[in-house]
């Protein structure tokens, strides 16, 4: 008679545990990320994208700016020739003049020699324009009637004419209408004393220094009379 015997189980046996240098045990079997994890990690990813997109398109931007065309030397009246463009990154910290603004610059005086390249700055400008050889700054207060209509201001050029006071017919020493200077610079135009209230404006001319005696006579006597020549570089 033919004996049988039942199959053998399987013997369950539990995941082999490691044991490191510790001492500790660890266990083979696999780790699991939760979801707001993995949702962190794609968050991070997008934020630092976006910021090195912003820093790229930052460097990548560039603004114009105006620059020096040659060397030139203090004391020069800019000219278009004497200025040029340039671009560089764009920044808050830019103190350097726009290429948009360089119409400005002309007819400016230097106020410190300046070479080819160099990028203009209004800290460059003199702010008290110099006298040009044989000229003198005459002063005088002015009324309404003895101006253009056209407000005045510093640049324009200007003929001075010898007018009477109201009620006289002749001048402190010479003809009614002669002209004293065909050609005067505005060199500055201010509003009159507080204390004059029959002027209104303060006005400093640069004449020839052959005139100057003349037209301060006239202007002290108050027979100046101004007409606008040509408009000075705005």
């Amino acid at each position: 008679m033919a004996t049988t015997t039942a199959p053998t189980r399987p013997v369950f046996t539990s995941p082999p545990v490691v044991e490191n240098r510790s001492g500790l045990r660890l266990s083979t079997g696999t780790y699991q990320r939760r979801p707001w994890q993995i949702g962190l990690g794609i968050a991070l990813v997008l934020v630092c994208a976006a910021v090195a997109g912003a820093v790229f398109q930052s460097s990548a931007k560039r603004v114009a700016i105006v620059v020096a065309a040659k060397n030139l030397a203090a004391s020069t009246v800019l000219v278009p020739g004497d200025l040029a463009t340039a671009t560089i990154p764009a920044s808050g910290d830019i103190t350097a003049m726009s290429a948009t603004g360089s119409g400005a610059l002309v007819g400016q005086q230097l106020d410190t020699p300046v070479y080819a390249g160099q990028v203009m700055v209004r800290q460059m400008l003199s702010t008290t324009p110099q006298l040009a050889t044989g000229e003198q700054v005459v002063g005088m207060l002015m009324k309404g009637d003895q101006m253009p209509s056209v407000p005045l201001v510093a640049g324009d050029t200007v003929q001075v004419i010898a007018v009477p006071q109201p009620g006289q017919g002749s001048t402190v020493g010479g003809t009614i209408g002669s002209t004293l200077v065909a050609s005067a610079t505005v060199f500055a135009v201010r509003p009159a004393p507080a204390n004059q209230t029959q002027y209104e404006a303060s006005v400093s001319l640069e004449v020839p220094s052959a005139d100057a005696a003349t037209v301060t006579s006239y202007a002290a006597a108050d027979q100046i009379g101004l007409s606008l020549v040509s408009e000075g570089q705005k």
